[in-house]
C-alpha cells in the first residue's frame, strides 16, 4: 500500500498537463475519438507521447514506440510519415503499423485514407469539418459509410497548428487503437 506521504510526492513530481489544442473525430451510429496536447504532450484514448529530449516516447495506436520528429518527417518502428506543406494545404502520408495512410488538410477541407477507410470533410464552420466516411471490410459486399465530424478547438484550430503535436493528435484520433 502506498503511503499519503509517497504519493503526494508523485503527484507533486508529475509534470503538469494544460491542453492547448484539442482534435476530436465522431462518426454518427459510431463511436467517437480524440487527442489533446500542449507543448510537450499529446493525450487521448489512443496516445500518450512526451516529448523528451527532442523524441517523441510513449504510445499510439496501441503500439509503443520511440518516434524521431524532424520538420519533413515522423519515425519510428513500423511508422514511417512524410509532413509535406503546399501553400495552406498540408499532408501526411506513409506507413502507421501496416496501414497506409493519406491525409491531406487545409482551411476548407479534411480528407484522406486511413487503411480501407476514407473520408472528405468540409468546412463548415471555423474548427468544424462535416462530411461523408465510407470503410470496405473485407469480405463485404457493400461498403459501410457514415457521416462524420471533426473538430478542431484551441491551437488546433489555428492557421499554423504547432508541429508535431498537431499531426500526432490527428493520427491518433483518426487511426485509433
Amino acid at each position: 500500500m502506498i503511503s499519503a506521504v509517497v504519493l503526494a510526492s508523485l503527484l507533486a513530481a508529475a509534470p503538469s498537463y494544460e491542453a492547448s489544442g484539442e482534435i476530436s473525430f465522431h462518426v454518427h451510429g459510431g463511436v467517437g475519438n480524440g487527442a489533446s496536447f500542449d507543448a510537450g504532450r499529446v493525450i487521448g484514448p489512443s496516445a500518450n507521447l512526451t516529448n523528451t529530449e527532442g523524441v517523441w516516447a510513449g504510445d499510439i495506436g496501441g503500439q509503443n514506440v520511440s518516434l524521431d520528429v524532424s520538420p519533413t518527417r515522423i519515425t519510428g518502428a513500423n511508422l514511417d510519415l512524410h509532413l509535406e506543406k503546399d501553400g495552406a494545404k498540408r499532408s501526411i502520408r506513409g506507413n502507421f503499423f501496416g496501414q497506409r495512410l493519406s491525409l491531406e488538410y487545409g482551411e476548407k477541407r479534411v480528407s484522406g485514407r486511413v487503411g480501407s477507410c476514407s473520408f472528405t470533410l468540409d468546412r463548415k464552420r471555423v474548427g468544424v469539418y462535416e462530411g461523408t466516411v465510407g470503410c470496405m471490410d473485407r469480405g463485404a459486399r457493400l461498403p459501410r459509410t457514415g457521416y462524420g465530424i471533426l473538430n478542431f478547438a484551441g491551437l488546433a484550430a489555428e492557421a499554423e497548428p504547432p508541429s508535431p503535436q498537431f499531426q500526432l493528435a490527428l493520427v491518433a484520433t483518426l487511426v485509433g487503437g
